[in-house]
């Protein structure tokens, strides 16, 4: 589908606010959740740790919001599909290599399978974010999608819509209940940014760290959760617009 026709990925108030406050762009954060997606996560090879969240995100869309499978009808199709499948099953079941061999092996054969199979299948290579930025559809993101009965936007969108600092703070200040996995996946983006770059606070960042510590302080004697949550995406609010007028 040309991606002028296709619907854009919409993002919301506090995953842009999600994204500022941690110092990387909105397109950044799902460029990287698209890249990290595997197919060979998918069918029981092991993973880094993003690539494996990425993979379970997908999983998580699927239950949550349906899908609706369409069988592969081409033979020639369901002939590649099927070998390859074999070669990453008996790669991940292989005894002789180390877990990161698997690893950059299974990138080749993923890498196989997409010069083999495209020439036969239209995949989506890219998809436009509101702001006009273009987003590239990996081939085992495409796959995913596919065999899990799903729009390539579904995922993207389910992630964006799931990233939110008010609801995870507001959620796990009493008790550390558990973070969403697309939580967890811009934790994991943020951590792989500050071990590569030298990451600087800036006085704004210190300013409402010791506000978010006293509202901490305070929402702890708040039962209800929907009272924390408003409070939070308050105070996240004033940071991001406070940060966004330094910084311009």
């Amino acid at each position: 589908m040309d991606s002028k026709q296709q619907p854009r990925l919409r993002y919301t108030e506090d995953f842009r606010i999600a994204c500022k406050l941690n110092g990387i762009t909105c397109d950044e954060l799902v460029q990287y959740f698209i890249n990290k997606a595997s197919f060979y996560a998918f069918n029981g090879g092991d993973m880094d740790t993003a690539g494996m969240m990425a993979t379970q995100i997908i999983a998580e869309c699927r239950d949550e919001i349906g899908s609706h499978l369409e069988p592969l009808t081409d033979r020639k199709v369901k002939r590649v599909f099927l070998k390859h499948i074999q070669l990453i099953t008996k790669l991940a079941d292989n005894p002789h290599l180390t877990t990161l061999e698997k690893i950059q092996e299974s990138f080749y054969l993923m890498e196989e399978w997409a010069l083999e199979m495209l020439p036969m299948v239209n995949y989506e290579t890219s998809i436009m974010d509101e702001d006009g930025k273009t987003l590239i559809i990996s081939f085992d993101l495409n796959l995913l999608c596919r065999v899990n009965g799903l729009d390539i936007i579904t995922p993207l969108q389910y992630l964006v819509d799931r990233i939110s600092l008010a609801v995870d703070r507001a959620v796990n200040l009493l008790d550390d209940v558990n973070t969403e996995s697309s939580m967890a996946m811009l934790e994991l983006r943020v951590t792989a940014i500050k071990r590569a770059e030298h990451v600087v606070r800036t006085p704004v960042h210190e300013k409402f760290s010791e506000k978010l510590k006293d509202l901490d302080g305070w929402l702890s004697e708040v039962g209800d959760v929907e009272v924390r949550i408003k409070a939070y995406r308050e105070l996240y609010r004033e940071w991001y617009n406070e940060l966004f007028n330094d910084m311009n």
